[in-house]
């Protein structure tokens, strides 16, 4: 039996043990939709709500953030995103039998009061997590490299006499120095295989006049971080057979980089003001979540009166909302130089709704 198996077994025996004097309630830092329970031994129970009023919608996701106080110092971000499936474009309703596919992601999170990110110390490291999702049965969500855990997507046919979906997630936390040492071996190996090239089944290739060496990556491990290299290489695109993959719209320096950060949950290089944006970009087109959030939290640190209004479009145009309003906040505080700037006038001609939107914020 694995370890994770034996772990489940062992917590899903513990709970059904537990008497009512065995539990105790968790208020500290939970917000008022998630209401976690201390367990035993390191297990948790964290009960969530869907709102089912934005569900629909074709596609959306919907998040929280909450801590727990005894096993873990870190914020935990908790992520289900859903999709209509198979929807009709002309059936704007949803019936009772319809259907939606959802998954779940679990993360340490920044604390939301402040820049710090979190440590990852030994408590902050748990060895399974799985839910339930409305009536569905439970699932196990995969742990990725670096602390996070993701579902596979699953089927749920809401109740449309309910107003919520009820969502049930149980943490169980890592006990022993053996068992924290052995998370950050694995994630090591993981790091292992990419950076020395081992038995590498996917061939990445750049099309560049000075064309970069080709680069490898493992089906397996790509595939359980991103939607996108699952789809690429488990459906009916030529990657499924062929096995290469011809990189035209990235440039070679960053798609490496994310390829380390799936790999090990961290870039080779410290984010910088050169590379942060791209990097979201291609972290947005394979759907690492994570990164994305990464590279938004560096750049909210980076507004200044010389990028600005530059750093406001571009996020303007990715729809990230945070950095958008961060940097027209400063930009409408700073409203006497910033109009004084190049920047501004290619504002006005490239964005004019964008630039009506800063100017009425100076005037507020």
């Amino acid at each position: 039996m694995s370890e994770k198996k034996s772990v489940l077994l062992e917590a899903s025996t513990k709970m059904a043990s537990l008497s009512d004097s065995d539990v105790s309630s968790i208020s500290v830092n939970v917000p008022s939709n998630v209401q976690v329970t201390a367990l035993s031994d390191g297990l948790y129970h964290i009960k969530w709500a869907f709102d089912i009023s934005s569900i629909g919608n074709a596609r959306g996701s919907q998040e929280t953030t909450f801590k727990l106080d005894q096993y873990s110092s870190a914020f935990y971000k908790l992520t289900l995103k859903f999709y209509k499936q198979d929807p009709d474009p002309d059936q704007c309703e949803c019936s009772p039998d319809t259907q939606f596919m959802m998954n779940l992601k679990l993360k340490p999170e920044a604390c939301p009061t402040s820049q710090w990110l979190i440590s990852m110390d030994g408590r902050d490291q748990s060895a399974a997590v799985w839910a339930r999702v409305g009536r569905c049965q439970k699932i196990i969500l995969d742990q990725l490299p670096y602390i996070v855990w993701k579902s596979e997507t699953f089927p749920v046919i809401p109740d449309w006499d309910a107003t919520e979906i009820p969502c049930q997630f149980w943490i169980k936390f890592y006990q022993s120095v053996g068992e924290i040492n052995a998370i950050h071996e694995e994630v090591g190996q993981f790091t292992n295989l990419y950076v020395n090239q081992l038995n590498c089944d996917v061939t990445f290739s750049f099309d560049e006049i000075n064309e970069d060496e080709p680069i490898g990556g493992h089906v397996f491990l790509l595939s359980a971080r991103s939607s996108i290299f699952a789809a690429m290489f488990h459906g009916e695109m030529q990657e499924t057979s062929t096995r290469k993959v011809c990189i035209k719209d990235i440039k070679p320096d960053i798609f490496k980089q994310l390829l380390h950060y799936i790999y090990s949950g961290r870039t080779s290089t410290k984010l910088s003001e050169e590379n942060a944006q791209p990097l979201f970009v291609a972290a947005d087109m394979y759907d690492i979540e994570d990164l994305k959030d990464e590279c938004v939290q560096f750049l909210l640190t980076c507004i200044k009166l010389e990028n600005a209004i530059n750093l406001m479009a571009w996020a303007h145009v990715h729809a990230v909302d945070s950095l958008k309003e961060a940097a027209l906040a400063f930009v409408a505080s700073h409203g006497k130089e910033i109009c004084k700037q190049d920047d501004w006038e290619r504002l006005i001609k490239n964005y004019p709704d964008l630039c009506l939107l800063a100017t009425r914020s100076m005037w507020k």
